[in-house]
C-alpha cells in the first residue's frame, strides 16, 4: 500500500494513514519535490537511513526507517514534515528489509 498527499504552497496533506508494515518490513517516507526546511526531520533517531538527490532544489528525498521503529516513529516524522514542508508530495510506503 502507498498513501500519497500533494503539498502545493501549504504545509498541510502528510499522509494520515500509514500502511502496517509486516515482520520484516520497514517503512520509507519518500518526498517528491520537497520545499521548505524539511530536512530536520530525517534526522530522527527512528530513521536509519534518509538520501536526496544531488540536483539542486533537490528533487526527491527519502527517509528508511529502523527495523523496530512503531508507527508512532512514523507519526513523529510526519509531524514535523507537516510543519515543516511548504511543498511537495509525501509517500509512506513499506519495504522488505
Amino acid at each position: 500500500m502507498v498513501v500519497v498527499a500533494l503539498l502545493a504552497g501549504c504545509a498541510a496533506g502528510v499522509p494520515a494513514e500509514i500502511p502496517e508494515a509486516g515482520e520484516d518490513d520497514v517503512w520509507v517516507v519518500g518526498i517528491g519535490y520537497p520545499q521548505g526546511e524539511w530536512a530536520g526531520c530525517f534526522e530522527d533517531d527512528s530513521v536509519a537511513e534518509a538520501l536526496m538527490t544531488a540536483d539542486m532544489p533537490a528533487s526527491s528525498a527519502t527517509a528508511t526507517f529502523t527495523r523496530g521503529a512503531r508507527e508512532e516513529d512514523v507519526r513523529r516524522v510526519l509531524g514535523c514534515l507537516d510543519r515543516s514542508l511548504t511543498g511537495g508530495a509525501v509517500t509512506v510506503t513499506t519495504r522488505s528489509d
